[in-house]
């Protein structure tokens, strides 16, 4: 393969004033979309969740091996929710819907395993608990919308992703 081949697809040209002005404003509308969706909004409150639920935490070898991974989870599910959202491609929202239940779905059952922990507010486990199932809810129309997009044309070279006709 010769990668300077590829150079030449990306098209790179001058835009006049009155284009660079449309780009601007398309991507402000995009960027206000994105922080608005309901999904956004709810990955916000559960990172404020699982950081109140962190500094609960009293043993610190607990709290760095439950907090670590949960804020992990947490940080990783807006910066996909915002490529997902901003995408429009059918192929890379579920992608990033893959990636987003997984994470959720770990946040999740760690509640479980935190219900059990005593040096734990066992308030803001609840609270997390609570908010998870928001999430999934939400998560559940979104995906819904997700799979009303228009056909497309794309191909997933790893065969993962495959719309029956």
């Amino acid at each position: 393969m010769n990668w300077d081949d590829d150079d030449d697809d990306f098209g790179f040209e001058e835009l006049s004033p009155e284009e660079n002005e449309e780009l601007d404003r398309q991507m402000r509308e995009e960027e206000k979309r994105r922080k608005n969706h309901p999904m956004t909004k709810q990955a916000e409150e559960i990172y404020r969740v699982v950081t109140a639920l962190v500094e609960s935490i009293t043993d610190e070898m607990e709290r760095d091996m439950f907090g670590t991974t949960l804020v992990e989870s947490c940080m990783i599910i807006p910066a996909k929710l915002a490529g997902a959202i901003g995408s429009g491609s059918w192929l890379l929202s579920m992608q990033n819907a893959a990636i987003i239940r997984s994470h959720a779905e770990y946040i999740l059952t760690g509640t479980s395993g935190l219900k059990y922990e005593s040096k734990v507010d066992q308030r803001y486990v609840q609270m997390l608990r609570d908010e998870m199932l928001k999430f999934q809810a939400l998560f559940v129309e979104w995906v819904k919308e997700i799979h009303q997009m228009e056909d497309e044309e794309y191909v997933d070279e790893w065969g993962l992703f495959l719309r029956q006709p």
